[in-house]
């Protein structure tokens, strides 16, 4: 009997104490929704572009290759190509705002795309972007290097590994952009920073179709030849540079009829303008024109829904 009494008082506890819990106010008994805020901000902003929007981008990077490249005492002349990061803050003034006072300017007309002399790099430009509400993912790749038979990463805070070279990534970038976009279908923009800030350029993937996927590699540089697809077909544009479309895989040198791998290109480049000036007790001597730490950055670009787009 005693028993008997003792788990009816605990049947009635359990019973007495889940009416009381159910009975908690609001703020103690609130069902969290961990989507609601990216819900929110996807009413506000969109990471998927339009094939207008995106061939502004092409036209302009197109134009700009074409020009006479600025004097090397020069940040800028009218008249002349822009430097890489000018280039990709025309770029974005023209996808973000449909239009752009950069190619015949050096400021935009938007304060978040102005930098100031000592600021005006990619990693700047991204901060301001994302402080304004234009970024939306950020990824980073790193590279590994062989020392003593063993594979190394080289980290920028060793003095040993920092000086190696680099041999490999240690993930695919072609891999690294499809995740961020997962399922979506559409066009992705990317800023890209190459060799830890040495050089920027922007990426455009066209996921509109999972079995078509393709990335436009873009910049100021006469190494990118306008090369794209017109209805899947590979259409070469001869002496005109600034837009080239590389697949998942492929060489790394330009080849006249075939697609160039963004993974392999993405490591040619690191190891090309790559140069040993990160070991100890190195002399300024030591160092080429060109020298870069093997290190790469990825932030997807974001429109806020009520931007102003200039339709002409």
């Amino acid at each position: 009997m005693k028993r008997i009494c003792i788990c009816l008082a605990v049947v009635v506890f359990v019973f007495m104490w889940s009416e009381l819990t159910a009975g908690n106010p609001p703020k103690h008994n609130k069902t969290h929704h961990p989507h609601n805020s990216s819900n929110k901000d996807s009413l506000l902003h969109s990471s998927l572009f339009s094939d207008d929007e995106v061939e502004r981008m092409k036209e302009f990077f197109i134009s700009n290759a074409s020009l006479q490249e600025q004097p090397k005492d020069s940040n800028w002349r009218p008249g002349y190509r822009h430097k890489c990061i000018n280039t990709v803050r025309a770029a974005l003034d023209l996808l973000l705002f449909g239009e752009s006072s950069i190619p015949d300017s050096l400021y935009s007309r938007k304060p978040v795309l102005n930098g100031h002399y000592f600021n005006n790099d990619v990693n700047a430009l991204v901060h301001r972007l994302k402080d304004s509400g234009y970024i939306s993912g950020y990824d980073s790749i790193r590279f590994l290097s062989m020392r003593k038979g063993a594979w190394t990463l080289i980290s920028k805070s060793d003095p040993v590994s920092r000086g190696l070279q680099p041999v490999t990534m240690e993930k695919s970038l072609w891999n690294t952009l499809l995740a961020r976009v997962g399922k979506t279908r559409g066009f992705s923009v990317f800023v890209i920073s190459l060799c830890d800030g040495y050089h920027a350029a922007i990426l455009t993937l066209d996921h509109r179709n999972p079995s078509q996927l393709k990335v436009y590699w873009s910049d100021q540089t006469h190494r990118h030849p306008a090369r794209f697809y017109v209805n899947e077909k590979l259409q070469e544009e001869p002496n005109k540079y600034g837009w080239e479309v590389m697949h998942a895989t492929g060489i790394d040198a330009v080849k006249p009829g075939v697609v160039r791998g963004l993974d392999s290109y993405a490591l040619y480049a690191n190891k090309k303008y790559w140069c040993d000036c990160g070991h100890e007790n190195g002399k300024d001597d030591d160092c080429c024109p060109g020298n870069c730490f093997p290190f790469i950055q990825i932030w997807r670009v974001q429109k806020t829904r009520n931007n102003p787009v200039t339709t002409h």
